[in-house]
């Protein structure tokens, strides 16, 4: 094959305008769409590396913000531990105090108790000892103890009979019952309203009744006072002193 310079520069200044042709209306855009291209992709790596930072700082965020929830959480459930634990011990303190306050009613109502029951024996007791003196008494008793004690009535009329004349100074007279565990006989009355009237310097009326409870001697009442010269009367004393004592 023959070599024919002609056609070989006509390709050369073929390449060339091809090249420059090329270069005009493709290499220019070419390169401004990488140019482009590589301008967005570092946009795009800036941007993920910007996503990337924001998320481990907001990564950072949310530890620390679970730190501190941990932390509040903790802090909270110590709290409520403690107001738990104050609670409690403020209902135990009530509940003792409670307690305290119905074991100290109950114990008033058994002291109370007790104390009514001690003294409804100790009057049963004393009931039945009067009783029992007095029906003892009535077994030996007779007219002439009756006498003994009631000459103990006529052997104090003088000391009684201040408090008559006190209690009889507005009227004319003096009023009073007489009872008497045996009968009194007219002569009996007479000499006891007489000698009350020598004391007295007034007019006494006696009315005189028979009770035969008093087992010996009298009982003497004018107005409102009572006086008792009788075996009855000196155990119902007994009594009274007894239960005083006891």
């Amino acid at each position: 094959m023959r070599f024919d310079l002609t056609t070989f520069i006509f390709q050369i200044i073929n390449f060339v305008v091809l090249l420059y042709i090329l270069k005009r209306l493709l290499y220019k855009p070419v390169r401004e769409i990488i140019e482009k291209r590589r301008g967005m992709i570092e946009k795009t790596v800036e941007d993920a590396e910007q996503t990337k930072r924001e998320a481990i700082e907001l990564r950072a965020k949310y530890e620390e913000e679970m730190t501190r929830l941990e932390d509040l959480r903790e802090q909270t459930l110590e709290e409520l531990r403690a107001e738990a634990m104050e609670e409690k011990k403020r209902l135990l303190d009530a509940a003792e105090e409670e307690a305290g306050r119905v074991i100290e009613r109950e114990k008033a109502v058994f002291d109370g108790e007790k104390t009514r029951l001690r003294a409804e024996m100790k009057d049963r007791a004393m009931d039945a000892t009067c009783i029992m003196a007095s029906n003892l008494l009535k077994d030996i008793s007779d007219e002439e103890l009756h006498k003994a004690v009631y000459r103990r009535l006529m052997n104090v009329l003088n000391e009684i009979a201040p408090d008559l004349l006190k209690m009889a100074e507005k009227d004319d007279s003096l009023r009073l019952e007489l009872a008497s565990a045996y009968p009194l006989g007219a002569e009996e009355v007479a000499k006891f309203s007489s000698t009350l009237e020598s004391l007295v310097s007034k007019k006494v009326v006696v009315n005189s009744i028979l009770d035969e409870n008093l087992i010996a001697g009298a009982r003497m009442k004018a107005y409102d006072r009572v006086y008792n010269f009788s075996l009855s009367g000196q155990i119902d004393l007994f009594r009274r002193r007894l239960k005083e004592t006891l």
